[in-house]
This record gives C-alpha cells, sequence and structure tokens, in this order.
C-alpha cells in the first residue's frame, strides 16, 4: 500500500509513525485499556525489523515515541503541518477521524480489495451521523470494543448519533438529561457519567507539545535504489522487483 502512494500520489512530504512496547498513557489511566487484545503475533513481531530497514531504503522518515501511541503522534504532527500544507492520514484506525478538518483528510485503504476510501468532514458525517470533532463524543457512547473501552449499555449507534443530533455534544447533553424524554435511557446515561467522560479522554488524540518536528524532516528524498532493490530481492518481493524503474537496475 505504501508503495503504491509513493507511486501514485506522490506526496511531497511523507512519514510513517509507529507504536512502541511500553504502556502508554492511557494503559495507566485504565488497566483494562486493550486488554482484550492479544499480543502481537511471533510471525509478525519478526517482520517490523524488515519494515524498518524497507523505510530507511526508501528513505521516508519514521517516528515513535514511549508512553503514546502512533495515533498520538500523528495528531501532533498533523497539528503542526496543517497550517502549510493539506495533510492526509492513511490509517483504517477510526480515532482518526476526530482530526478530519478544512485541511486535513483521512484515507483508508482495504489491505486486500485496496479499496480506497477519502474522508473529508462531509464524507465522515455521512458514515458517522456526526461531525470529526465528535467522533469521541459518539464513541465514548457507544464504547469501542476494539480497544475494551466500555459504553453505555443499551447505547448503539442509532442512539448516540440521535442524542448527539439533539444536543451537540457530551457536557450539553448531561447537563439536559430531563430532556432525553426516555426515562430508562435517562436513568443508563446518568448512572455512567463518570465512565462515558473516562472514556472520551481515553479517545481523544493528544497533543505531544515538547514533540520536536518540523516540515523539512518529513520532505519525500529519492530512495536508494540499490539497496531497496537486494531487500527486496533478499526477500522475494517478485511482484514489487517488477514495480521498480529502470533507473534501480
Amino acid at each position: 500500500m505504501l508503495w503504491k502512494i509513493l507511486r501514485e500520489d506522490a506526496p511531497e512530504y511523507i512519514g510513517v509513525v509507529f507504536d512502541t512496547p511500553e504502556p502508554t498513557l492511557r494503559h495507566q489511566a485504565f488497566t483494562a485499556y486493550k486488554a482484550n487484545r492479544p499480543g502481537m503475533p511471533p510471525l509478525l513481531a519478526a517482520q517490523i525489523p524488515w519494515v524498518k530497514r524497507t523505510l530507511e531504503a526508501l528513505r521516508i522518515a519514521t517516528m515513535e515515541r514511549p508512553g503514546y501511541e502512533a495515533d498520538d503522534l500523528l495528531a501532533a504532527l498533523t497539528l503542526r503541518a496543517q497550517g502549510l500544507v493539506n495533510v492526509v492520514i492513511v490509517t483504517q484506525d477510526k480515532d482518526a477521524l476526530q482530526l478530519v478538518g478544512p485541511r486535513v483528510r483521512v484515507l483508508t485503504m482495504g489491505a486486500k480489495s485496496g479499496e480506497r476510501v477519502l474522508f473529508d468532514e462531509k464524507k465522515v458525517e455521512e458514515r458517522w451521523g456526526v461531525p470529526p470533532a465528535r467522533i469521541p463524543d459518539l464513541l465514548s457512547l457507544t464504547g469501542d470494543q476494539i480497544d475494551n473501552i466500555p459504553g453505555v449499555p443499551g447505547v448503539g449507534e442509532v442512539t448516540a448519533v440521535k442524542l448527539l443530533k439533539q444536543f451537540g455534544g457530551l457536557e450539553v447533553l448531561y447537563e439536559s438529561l430531563p430532556l432525553v424524554g426516555n426515562a430508562k435511557l435517562m436513568e443508563t446515561l446518568a448512572r455512567h457519567r463518570d465512565q462515558v467522560f473516562r472514556a472520551r479522554d481515553l479517545i481523544r488524540l493528544v497533543d505531544l507539545p515538547d514533540l520536536e518536528a518540523d516540515l523539512g524532516q518529513f520532505r519525500r528524498e529519492e530512495p536508494d535504489w540499490s539497496t531497496l532493490r537486494a531487500l527486496w530481492e533478499e526477500l522475494q518481493f517478485s511482484s514489487l522487483l517488477k514495480t521498480l524503474p529502470a533507473r534501480a537496475s
């Protein structure tokens, strides 16, 4: 997918961010965070060094930060870059949709189908029923099973969207609970108030104020073709080798 983006989209700047093995701030705040996930399969973990070697040969900048998730790095870099360039975040993680704005879009690419979906503000609202800024509110009500973040029992996406459309956000919703109209729903929402706001804190992506980064370090450079070819020959990536330009021989 990355090679396809480089060849077909030809971005002027590009970077790749990684998670690290250390517990994050979210794990410290909520011990059950992602506790339902199995560890990285050994066969996948063994491939990470090869991925990084390929990125080095492609001369693509990488970044990781102990204690923070890759998503937070994406958020921090986006906040810094959006005033200078149009940003496209390539990820399957719906948490990143909260970053979408006038100069920020999210591109998802199917691993097998290759289907591309580009989320701008309109597309986010069409799919989720709320604007990008309300994605954390929505997920805090419904919960996020992937990250093991509980929501309000009995509140699914349809109900959550209806509530957010009616009240605008969590603060107004909880200030106006008697206006919900459904006594059982009102009681359930009230009982899980602390859980909802804690969930939103977990779902919101955070900035890293002390992150030292500038746009220049992510400027796309000419790959190290000889190293890339040798690496892909070693890995027997026959299909990818056929796509290398003639100057890579």
